[in-house]
């Protein structure tokens, strides 16, 4: 493996071990919130939360990003990027498109 490919899989591993961090700082500080804001189940919250220190790491670990770019749609992407609404009605308008999208589910 070449000097840039262990970059990137270190850079991946910090955004990792970041994301779980803020995870579970936003699922114990508000718990229905953080579900709302990051599209969990109740199911993949609840393990989430429940996590060691350790098994963050290990998860975090991993070569593949953990999250997931959740604006995957031209009508949320837009809704974001283009100040249309102008300010408080334009972030109402993302969070209601947001709400729309399917909740995460363990198979």
């Amino acid at each position: 493996m070449n000097p840039a490919d262990n970059t990137l899989l270190a850079d991946i591993r910090e955004v990792n071990l970041s994301y779980l961090m803020l995870t579970q700082r936003m699922l114990r500080d508000d718990y229905s919130t953080a579900m709302f804001r990051l599209g969990f189940s109740n199911e993949v919250a609840d393990i989430l939360v429940r996590l060691s220190p350790a098994q963050l790491v290990r998860l975090a670990s991993s070569s593949s990003l953990l999250c997931r770019f959740r604006f995957d749609d031209y009508s949320l992407l837009s809704a974001l990027t283009q100040d249309t609404f102008g300010g408080a009605l334009q972030q109402a308008h993302a969070t209601i498109l947001l709400s729309k999208q399917p909740v995460e589910e363990l198979n």
